[in-house]
């Protein structure tokens, strides 16, 4: 492991004591209390006091378990090295013993261990402890019996973080049931409040993946319904999908009809991504449905353009082409504001794009538009579309681009305008062969059959 072999066991500041001495300073300790005098000035003798400043390294994991630490004073940080670097597992405090584990068993160190403050400590050395457990029972005893108070901890804890873990997958977290551990100054309740932390993250994300999912369900929604089949209507096929690149989009579509025999179809794509386009596409929907009629196109474009530019602190703006269809006469009057010009397919075998009359809504609120006009013959089709479809990606980095769309387009001609929608995205996605989708796709289609 890359960080590990710069950790190194540190070389103690050794404190010059007495048997007596060093006998007097573990006969307090619950380890060694139940001990009689022969036994503690035993253990003394094959012992020194050391002294780590904070930050040294008392042990490394992997090394062999030559000596094991009673802490006088001060307190230790255990850490696991893992690939990804060192975690903090626990804190020791003083008057308890670390590394006997490794000595009594010669099992290489599971753990590194770093002076948290500055340290004081009896140092034991393998063999010694080993024949003092052997001649002493009780010293033995007491060694597993700190082992069992250690594993009884150890085992509530992770009980208790097992549970959480798996309450967490199953989204029934609770956090109070990690405050037992976390309240206490036991040594796993810095790995519980971490592990209480991350929990918190999560659920925090959770929390925005619920919230973008129904603010998905919400922009679905606004979306229009399908034309009733009867009526004026009858005389067009209109059909329409959105695919946003993320959980919600900028992109928006929308068609209704205006009095008896007009009809107007929309498609927008408004800057940016995420929560603020989808709100920004939200009013912009609003607004043009607001000022939308079949007479006077052009004070009623720049009067939603003079909406959308007021007070557009975040300087967003939309790109917009917005068609009104005389259902009975096929005239189709239109504003293109600054965005992809759409294809006008016609039953001839011609093709003509419907090129820009304006820049896009909200740069500037004093901007005029013209009002382009075309006629709409039995069997011509008209199709909208955002630049999701025309910047589609494929993992090579090439883009699907405007002549692979119009090649797509002229095999799609003479089809209903869903099964024409359906060959452009089967075409895109087949282009795109599993990259990432960048940008939102949308388009719509609309075949006039009087």
């Amino acid at each position: 492991m890359p960080r590990q072999q710069a950790v190194r066991a540190a070389h103690p500041a050794v404190s010059v004591a007495s048997i007596e001495e060093i006998a007097d300073r573990l006969a307090p300790l619950p380890l060694f209390a139940r001990l009689d005098r022969e036994a503690q000035l035993a253990i003394a003798e094959r012992s020194i006091v050391a002294r780590y400043p904070a930050g040294a390294t008392l042990m490394r994991q992997d090394e062999s378990g030559g000596f094991a630490c009673v802490l006088l004073d001060g307190e230790i940080d255990i850490f696991v090295e893992i690939p990804a670097g060192r975690i903090h597992i626990a804190t020791v405090p003083r008057h308890h013993i670390v590394g006997e584990l490794g000595v009594l068993t010669g099992t290489p160190r599971t753990a590194t261990v770093i002076a948290r403050t500055d340290v004081v400590a009896v140092r034991i050395k393998r063999d010694a402890l080993v024949r003092l457990t052997a001649k002493y029972p009780s010293l033995g005893l007491s060694i597993v019996r700190e082992l069992g108070g250690r594993q009884h901890s150890m085992n509530r804890s992770l009980a208790y973080l097992t549970y959480a873990a798996n309450a967490l997958g199953r989204d029934e977290y609770d956090a109070d049931m990690l405050a037992e551990i976390t309240n206490q100054p036991g040594a796993f309740a810095g790995f519980a409040r971490a592990f209480a932390s991350m929990a918190d993250e999560i659920r925090a994300k959770q929390q925005r993946r619920h919230e973008m999912q129904a603010a998905a369900a919400i922009q679905q929604s606004i979306l229009p319904q399908p034309l009733p089949r009867s009526g004026a209507a009858s005389v067009v096929d209109l059909s329409a999908e959105m695919h946003p690149a993320r959980e919600i989009g900028g992109d928006f579509y929308d068609y209704f009809l205006l009095g008896d025999d007009n009809i107007a179809v929309t498609i927008a794509d408004v800057s940016g991504k995420g929560i603020p386009a989808a709100l920004f596409m939200a009013v912009s929907r609003t607004i043009l449905r607001s000022v939308s009629g079949i007479d006077d196109m052009a004070p009623r474009m720049a009067e939603a353009n003079r909406l959308l530019s007021a007070d557009n602190a975040a300087n967003m703006f939309v790109t917009m082409f917005h068609g009104v269809v005389d259902l009975a006469t096929g005239t189709l009057r239109y504003c293109n504001a600054g965005h992809n010009p759409p294809y006008l397919l016609r039953a001839d075998g011609g093709r003509e794009a419907l090129r820009p009359t304006g820049i896009a809504f909200g740069l500037d609120a004093d901007m005029p538009y013209r009002i382009g006009e075309t006629v709409l013959q039995p069997g011509d089709a008209l199709f909208l579309f955002t630049d999701g479809i025309t910047e589609a990606f494929n993992p090579a980095g090439e883009e699907f681009g405007t002549d692979r769309l119009e090649t797509a387009l002229e095999a799609g001609r003479g089809r209903s305008a869903a099964e024409l929608i359906a060959g452009i995205l089967s075409e895109t996605k087949a282009f795109a062969d599993g990259a990432e989708q960048s940008d939102d796709i949308t388009c719509l289609a609309l075949r006039f059959r009087p």
